[in-house]
This record gives C-alpha cells, sequence and structure tokens, in this order.
C-alpha cells in the first residue's frame, strides 16, 4: 500500500511540473524553433542544404549577381522585410531572392 501511494504521489508531482516546462520560451524554441508570425518565410541555401526535385529553382542554386543585387535592393526598399531580417540575423549582403508567395506572404531565400 506504501508503495502504491508513493508512485502516485510520485506522478502527481511530476504532473504539477510539467506544464512549467511546457511555458518555458527557450524550451519551446528549441524544440518547435522560433514563431515570428510577419508573413515572411526564410528559407537558407548554401554548401549544408541538401537540395531537392524542385524544393529550390535552379537560378537561386546559382545565382547571377544582378539577381542577388534586384533582390538585396527589394529587401533594404522594404521595410516588412528589412524587419524580418534583422529579426532573424540575416545580413542583406545574404539575400539571394525575394518571392510572393500566393497568400501574400514573402519567401527569403539566403545564404
Amino acid at each position: 500500500m506504501k508503495r502504491i501511494a508513493g508512485i502516485i504521489l510520485t506522478g502527481l508531482s511530476l504532473a504539477v511540473g510539467t506544464p512549467a516546462l511546457a511555458g518555458d520560451a527557450e524550451l519551446a524554441s528549441i524544440l518547435f524553433g522560433k514563431v515570428y508570425n510577419d508573413g515572411v518565410t526564410a528559407v537558407q541555401v548554401g554548401a549544408g542544404y541538401r537540395w531537392r526535385n524542385g524544393d529550390v529553382p535552379l537560378f537561386v542554386r546559382h545565382p547571377s549577381a544582378a539577381l542577388m543585387r534586384a533582390a538585396q535592393a527589394e529587401a533594404a526598399s522594404d521595410p516588412i522585410l528589412g524587419e524580418a531580417l534583422s529579426r532573424r540575423g540575416i545580413a542583406l549582403h545574404n539575400v539571394i531572392w525575394v518571392q510572393t508567395a500566393m497568400n501574400g506572404g514573402r519567401i527569403i531565400y539566403h545564404y
């Protein structure tokens, strides 16, 4: 009987501490990533990126200088994109291409 009471007491004490962990922002950001809710999606492409069929356009994988200059100018002139880049820690010179999605959101491809 004492053993069953001990198991129940241990289970209850663990259950009480669980909601505190669920609200921990650091743990949640580690497990699920950061949620920005700004309508901008950042896709990092580069040496460590695994290419899948149709995942990223060919001209993003091998961008021209003109494409990158145009994308960087667009990102610099749009305050929403500039804020999204700074919040994510992406330097403007690493922007490859900016795409507008069908839902009106923006997709930034960067190194």
